[in-house]
């Protein structure tokens, strides 16, 4: 069961709010909301994924459907809030940088110690914010 609420737009910016398992069961919902934001009353869209409780692969390719069909129309879609386990598997996908969530501090769980984030061919998986080992 989940829920997708948007707020109205206010300061060039509107707040998707998701909560509940984003699963195959809300395929199209996250798009939609997208969809419904007028670029001319919000350049920003914020997915607040703090109610998310469980997200799998389809909800992480329509989170990802979802910044592309923003920036089509001259928008920028941001996630915040995301809990833990769903940063955690937007991290090891590698959709994290895509959707502006900040690469792993160095000395936790998906960042090592002496890891330069940001640069071509650095970091974990050869780029901020990715999976493997540093080289």
């Amino acid at each position: 069961m989940h829920e997708i609420r948007v707020s109205p737009p206010e300061a060039r910016h509107c707040v998707v709010e998701a909560s509940g398992e984003l699963d195959m069961a809300a395929t199209g919902d996250l798009c939609g909301a997208v969809a419904t934001i007028d670029p001319r009353q919000a350049e920003w869209i914020i997915v607040d994924l703090a109610g998310v409780t469980l997200i799998d692969s389809s909800a992480i390719k329509e989170l990802v459907d979802a910044h592309h069909a923003a920036a089509d129309r001259g928008q920028i879609l941001l996630v915040r809030n995301a809990r833990p386990i769903v940063l955690r598997v937007l991290r090891v996908t590698g959709v994290a940088a895509l959707l502006g969530i900040a690469p792993a501090k160095p000395g936790t769980v998906y960042g090592q110690p002496g890891t330069v984030y940001g640069q071509a061919g650095t970091g974990p998986g050869g780029g901020a914010g990715g999976t493997g080992n540093a080289g």
